[in-house]
């Protein structure tokens, strides 16, 4: 793959030349669809102030699932980063500059973070210093079809935080149309345009709004040691060959610790996890409405009738992610219904057996995972640290075992919980 860019009146163009051995198809789930992208960037921005390095870094969070055996960057990189880029992974790419030095933050630099307006990226910046920079990806709509996707609570969040004094950046990027179904071809990709800015704005780091559920994989099949895994140690290698290091600062925090600091911070009543929902008014109509509205009243002690419980297991898009064995998240429906009172709804009593919220310990997702401190930069560990126990408390040892040893393979062998499992699909495809 050949990718080529252009700056003109503030529009930076990538251009993307498949060449033979590149892949169309990565997987049956995806292929390329558009072979180019752009950021409308700042006014005052100054292309040539972005390092090589970084030009090469967007290019593979856009293109690596497409890229077959070589890769010519737009700009030639420096050694170091092209030796990050080619360790573990099949892509070499072929312009190097042996003179280029890498790309160092200055002295006066600071964090951005991949904002989304989420619960998750919220609460991360809360535990982020006060001069961190919230960088929000502004996808444009399509024009020729409709689309479920709203932007108004995202930008009202953005124009809060603005208001307040954060230095928000919103970028408007079509990279996700490259892949179709539309979407991140790599789920950092959403750095994307902090990296751009990482020179004219003084960035030395980008934080993610990236949970336990996500990092260590908890709530999933098995338990992942993420700063050993292959996504940190490619792809976190990658972004600290550029000098831009990842700063996973709720990577040891599970979605219930995130919804628990926005409950405690100033800045939390902002967070908004539904894509479909207006500012302060979510849909109540989709799978994260089902479980963030079901883990908000059991956080802040909001009782939910009868009615209002069988609304939500009614919901078509949750019934289709309740049908999977296990759930995606399955350990936040397990503290859910750990919280839930018997006896409330025979839908939530059946399903808290099911996810086995009626005999699993659950309180150490209220809880912080200490070993991710592993994967903060040395020059933010204090300062996060000291937000982060302001809200939660660390996990003892015999809770970061519950953690470390998350298995959920001898439950899905279980006869007894595909019995139950049976039971609940057919129990909600009754509402």
């Amino acid at each position: 793959m050949k990718v080529s860019v252009a700056y003109l009146e503030s529009n930076l163009e990538f251009n993307i030349k498949m060449e033979a051995d590149d892949r169309i198809s990565p997987s049956e789930k995806y292929s390329i669809n558009k072979k180019k992208f752009t950021f409308k960037l700042p006014a005052e921005f100054n292309f040539e102030q972005i390092h090589p390095d970084h030009l090469a870094l967007v290019t593979l969070l856009v293109c690596q699932p497409f890229i077959g055996k070589r890769l010519e960057c737009p700009k030639p990189v420096s050694r170091k980063f092209a030796e990050a880029a080619n360790n573990r992974s099949r892509i070499n790419i072929v312009n190097i500059d042996e003179n280029l030095e890498t790309w160092k933050p200055s002295s006066n630099s600071r964090p951005a973070l991949a904002f989304s307006g989420g619960a998750d990226s919220t609460a991360a910046l809360s535990l982020l210093p006060a001069d961190t920079a919230p960088i929000f990806l502004d996808r444009p709509l399509p024009t020729l079809k409709r689309t479920l996707y709203d932007k108004d609570a995202p930008h009202e969040a953005c124009r809060h935080l603005t208001e307040i004094g954060y230095e928000v950046r919103m970028i408007t990027t079509d990279l996700e149309y490259v892949r179709n179904p539309v979407g991140f071809p790599i789920d950092v990709a959403n750095a994307a345009p902090a990296i751009l800015l990482a020179e004219s704005m003084e960035f030395d780091t980008i934080a993610f709004g990236t949970i336990l559920e996500s990092a260590y994989r908890i709530g999933h099949k098995k338990f992942l040691d993420y700063p050993h895994g292959t996504h940190f140690k490619y792809w976190g290698g990658l972004f600290s060959a550029a000098g831009l290091p990842f700063l996973q600062v709720v990577s040891g925090v599970s979605e219930v610790g995130t919804s628990i600091i926005n409950s405690k911070t100033t800045i939390g009543s902002i967070a908004h996890s539904c894509m479909r929902g207006k500012w302060q008014n979510p849909c109540r109509n989709c799978w994260k409405c089902f479980r963030k509205l079901l883990l908000d009243s059991v956080i802040n002690k909001e009782e939910l009738s009868k009615l209002e419980i069988e609304k939500l297991f009614s919901i078509p898009e949750a019934k289709r992610f309740l049908s999977s064995f296990p759930i995606k998240h399955e350990n936040v429906l397990t503290y859910i219904t750990s919280n839930f009172p018997d006896g409330k709804s025979s839908h939530m009593d059946l399903f808290k057996k099911r996810v086995r919220g009626d005999n699993l310990d659950t309180e150490w997702m209220e809880k912080y995972y200490p070993p991710m401190f592993e994967v903060i930069p040395e020059k933010y560990k204090q300062g996060v640290l000291n937000k982060l126990n302001k809200y939660l408390s660390p996990m003892s040892d015999i809770e970061q075992e519950i953690v470390r040893g998350w298995n959920l393979e001898s439950m899905l062998d279980d006869e007894y919980y595909k019995k139950l499992h049976d039971s609940f699909l057919s129990m909600i495809e009754q509402l």
